[in-house]
């Protein structure tokens, strides 16, 4: 199977292409001054010193690159031995709670701080409506202080802090939105990806120019910085679910796409880069969410693939992220006849047990146990231990915190759940804890502030940071049909469908770029599944209305941000669309680009 050690070994390796060019360069100057042997022993030429160390260098880089791997894949050895000496300490209500990730509503977290400290929570997940604010901002300083005031919620006597956690993937699912900065949809990532493969593939005698994956890396990195400075330690995040298109109802532009191998390897850029901010990731929802054609939200989906196919392609992206190593993994409510006939995964051994024969040792969570999928079925409280049984280690969201922490007690009790379950949860879960808090710390060989030392391995962050998010928005913007590089303006624009902010940025980047706006060119903007009309048609969501829209020319934004209107206007007047279609849309494959084909 591919190796994904991803953009660390892409990023080395570039670096190292550039150190061995000069290096041979070097040697080229000097091979016409030989430099004979003495006393009958053959020295090494120039060439063959420089060859010799060059080797050296990247036999050092190598090492610094593993151990860095390593310290953002997850918790290590050390994390798990001090986990079962922490929780060997605890008592039953203690360990039962923490395995339980709890919710409040509003934005007042004094209560839900005594809940932790009442019950030994794990901690707690802020939703939107935890977000203080007005309608387009968030307070950072009054969010700052509510997960404050969570992490100290049990104080020294916890074995560990609370998880602070939400869900930030970017795009529809952002919980945390300006003045923090605003990242574009999954698929976006995508987009810009299949595009730099088609330039990496063009262009490898010509240049280096950064991947794609790099720049999904050091996005979710940025990202990962700002849940960080406001006290997040982990994020739900990122999905590794492969949409098959317009039938999907849930994911859609939250997937990077439809190819596996794609998804795999930009799911593990994405992980890496929120470690690297100092955040838990976790992949995201096994077994598969991107091909069902219902949403576990309203009811439970059933998947009809065989094994065989789903290991083809729906679990190739949990597969390979597990195999090149991730904190956590989120178990999903889908039917898998094909695993155990009628019952969820998030509450079935086999699915569990699946994601354990990939090799995955740490933290599986069930995806909100207070969706429909299960709650209108299954009981929130026994589900939860049922969950535990079948193998979860973390219980998001159950219906009660308080009822799903006594009937863990209570099964416990019984038998109905093995006390070694239970402490294999916790200990799984507190290792986690260990490792975040370290990594954010930077007292790893990776993380928040500490950069890779080997010369070869120069942190490249500052420089990236400052193209981000406009580059990235700019490299996604895809041309699925029309004139590529050509003025699509008449001096003016009519802009028309979106939301009003929408409207609002559109106008705002037109005004800024010199364009009017309310007659000239009309530009409909497309945020969901129905097609529409216009001189040029844009989705800033999923891109499949494309195909039966009726316009000259189609543009995919894959965002709805500043940036990503900026990048429009850009198009429109004349610029290249570099993205290229992460899915089908109608007639046009995945890699599709008008600008390429």
């Amino acid at each position: 199977m591919h190796n994904l050690r991803a953009s660390t070994l892409r990023r080395a390796g570039a670096l190292a292409l550039i150190t061995s060019v000069l290096l041979v360069s070097c040697a080229e100057d000097d091979a016409g001054s030989p430099d004979p042997g003495q006393d009958g022993v053959d020295e090494l030429s120039p060439e063959e010193e420089a060859e010799q160390e060059h080797q050296q260098q990247l036999e050092a880089a190598q090492e610094e690159i593993d151990q860095w791997d390593a310290a953002l894949a997850g918790p290590g050895e050390e994390h798990r031995e001090q986990a079962a000496e922490l929780v060997a300490e605890m008592g039953p209500e203690q360990k039962a709670g923490q395995v339980i990730i709890g919710e409040y509503q509003g934005t007042e977290a004094a209560a839900a701080a005594e809940q932790i400290e009442e019950l030994d929570l794990a901690g707690m997940i802020l939703m939107g409506h935890n977000i203080p604010g007005g309608e387009h901002s968030v307070d950072t300083q009054a969010l700052a202080e509510q997960t404050g005031l969570l992490a100290a919620a049990g104080g020294e006597d916890r074995a560990v802090p609370p998880i602070i956690s939400v869900d930030q993937e970017g795009g529809l699912v952002t919980r945390v939105g300006n003045p923090v900065a605003e990242w574009p949809t999954p698929m976006g990532y995508g987009a810009a990806h299949h595009s730099a493969e088609e330039t990496e593939a063009e262009q490898e005698d010509e240049e280096l120019i950064l991947p794609s994956s790099t720049l999904t890396w050091q996005g979710h990195r940025l990202m990962a910085q700002d849940l960080h400075e406001l006290g997040f330690t982990v994020s739900f995040a990122p999905n590794a679910d492969v949409t098959h298109g317009a039938a999907d109802p849930t994911i859609g532009s939250r997937s990077f796409g439809s190819d596996p191998q794609a998804v795999s390897e930009l799911a593990v850029e994405s992980i890496r880069g929120l470690a690297e901010g100092g955040v838990a990731g976790s992949v995201k929802h096994f077994p598969g969410h991107g091909s069902v054609s219902e949403d576990s939200h309203y009811t439970l989906p059933v998947q009809e693939q065989s094994l065989e196919q789903l290991r083809e392609r729906d679990w190739v992206p949990f597969a390979e992220s597990i195999e090149a190593g991730v904190p956590m993994v989120m178990m999903g409510h889908i039917d898998v006849p094909a695993l155990e006939e009628g019952v969820p995964s998030s509450l079935s051994a086999a699915a569990y047990g699946e994601i354990r024969d990939m090799g995955h040792e740490g933290v599986v969570v069930t995806d909100a146990m207070n969706m429909a999928a299960i709650a209108q079925t299954y009981g929130g409280d026994q589900a939860v231990v049922d969950a535990l049984a079948a193998g979860a280690d973390l219980i998001l969201m159950p219906e009660s915190a308080p009822g799903a922490h006594s009937a863990i007690l209570s099964a416990v009790d019984s038998g109905e759940l093995e006390q070694q379950r239970l402490d294999e949860a916790a200990e799984r879960v507190v290792a986690l804890v260990l490792w975040q808090q370290e990594l954010a710390a930077g007292e790893l060989s990776a993380g928040p502030g500490v950069a890779p030392e080997h010369p070869l391995l120069e942190d490249q962050s500052q420089e990236i940071a400052e193209q981000m998010p406009t580059a990235l928005t700019s490299q996604m913007v895809t041309l699925v049909e029309g004139q590529c590089e050509a003025e699509l303006t008449e001096g003016g624009i009519q802009i028309q469908g979106g939301t009003q902010q929408d409207r609002d940025r559109l106008a705002a980047a037109a005004q800024e770029a010199g364009l009017e706006t309310g007659w000239g060119t009309t530009v409909t903007l497309l945020g969901g599944t129905t097609p529409s009309s216009g001189d040029v048609v844009v989705t800033v969501d999923r891109p499949e209305a494309l195909a039966e829209s009726n316009a000259e020319t189609k543009i995919a934004l894959n965002g709805r941000s500043p940036e990503s209107f900026e990048a429009l206007i850009a198009v429109l007047t004349g610029a290249e669309a570099p993205g290229t279609l992460p899915v089908e849309v109608g007639e046009h494959p995945v890699g599709h680009s008008a600008c390429q084909n």
